[in-house]
């Protein structure tokens, strides 16, 4: 029986999976995030992540969850989007898990939006667990964005050497 492994993480009430390949690292949130005038309302900052400069994308807000969450539990899925590092902001990481291939299905499309991001489902036990896909959780112009911003960090750091 073949499986897929995922990186499971929550957003409010509600359970998320990643494949567990597109996932670099989880990193704390830490104490600062920079803010970023005229940034996007769902790019929470940027943060320094060993030397490398890291936009963060607050999840909730990406997908219109309401509500918000601090505290302890919050973790940074560190992503490679189109070359360029960028920090997932979620309310929690669970666990790695092994999913069956048999208990993954096709999400029902009740959006466009939301076929997009979510086309697969898992079954769990009794959890339902929503399947993102990595390479669709920025749109082309959100991409285009971290990507202009990553490459003039980059120009700053040479020029600064």
């Amino acid at each position: 029986m073949s499986e897929e492994q995922f990186v499971i993480f929550r957003l409010g009430l509600q359970d998320y999976g990643l494949p567990i390949a597109a996932v670099d690292e989880i990193a704390r949130l830490p104490d600062q995030v920079s803010r970023l005038p005229k940034a996007p309302k769902f790019i929470e900052g940027v943060i320094n992540l060993r030397g490398l400069v890291v936009p963060i994308v607050d999840l909730r807000k990406r997908f219109d969850i309401a509500g918000g969450s601090s505290g302890e539990a919050r973790r940074i899925l560190v992503l490679s989007v189109d070359g360029q590092k960028t920090g997932f902001l979620v309310d929690s990481v669970s666990e790695v898990a092994k999913v069956a291939s048999d208990a993954i299905q096709t999400a029902p499309s009740v959006s466009e939006e939301q076929q997009r991001l979510i086309g697969r489902v898992a079954s769990i036990g009794e959890r339902m667990i929503l399947l993102v896909d990595p390479a669709k959780l920025l749109d082309r112009i959100e991409a285009d964005l971290l990507a202009k911003f990553g490459r003039s960090q980059a120009e700053k750091e040479l020029s600064a050497s």
